[in-house]
């Protein structure tokens, strides 16, 4: 066998070689990558699924600006200060939606950690916190819906009709 061809295919074997390198670096490059994607999914929906609220009572006047909203926490994880702080209210009606955030004043939502049981400062599992919020303008007479949402987008809504 002639020396040349001898090279030629230890070249080509060699050439093989790389190529197959460069495939396996590509396609364990795509699993880990696919991997990390689930993961990220599968701790968003762990995220989604351990917190939950119930919006027990909404008490408003059709003539005020205030209204009162008690929420309980129905999830399994507890919420510290600032995630309650981050969530978002909205009150819709048929002619209008009020989104409102956290905060002071009008056009704005507070709250108060009513039945913090062993005073640890987080709204846990079976916690009630009231919403005062403060809007505005009056509500008027009118069927409406409120949209609590948890800063991981989890909302609980219940309707409700202001009293005259």
């Amino acid at each position: 066998m002639p020396l040349g061809s001898i090279l030629t295919e230890a070249i080509l074997g060699v050439a093989a070689i790389i190529v197959a390198s460069v495939f396996a670096g590509a396609y364990f490059m795509g699993v880990n990558q696919i991997t990390e994607a689930e993961q990220l999914h599968v701790n968003w929906l762990k995220d989604r699924l351990s917190h939950d609220c119930m919006i027990l009572y909404v008490k408003a006047s059709a003539d005020s600006d205030t209204v009162t909203i008690w929420v309980k926490n129905t999830g399994e994880r507890a919420l510290p200060r600032d995630l309650i702080e981050k969530s978002e209210l909205m009150i819709i009606s048929s002619s209008q939606v009020r989104y409102l955030l956290y905060g002071s004043g009008p056009g704005a939502w507070s709250y108060v950690l009513l039945n913090d049981v062993d005073s640890d400062g987080r709204w846990d599992r079976g916690e009630t916190i009231r919403i005062d919020v403060s809007l505005n303008s009056t509500l008027g007479r009118e069927d409406y819906q409120a949209v609590f949402i948890l800063y991981n987008g989890v909302k609980c809504s219940l309707d409700f009709t202001p009293y005259s």
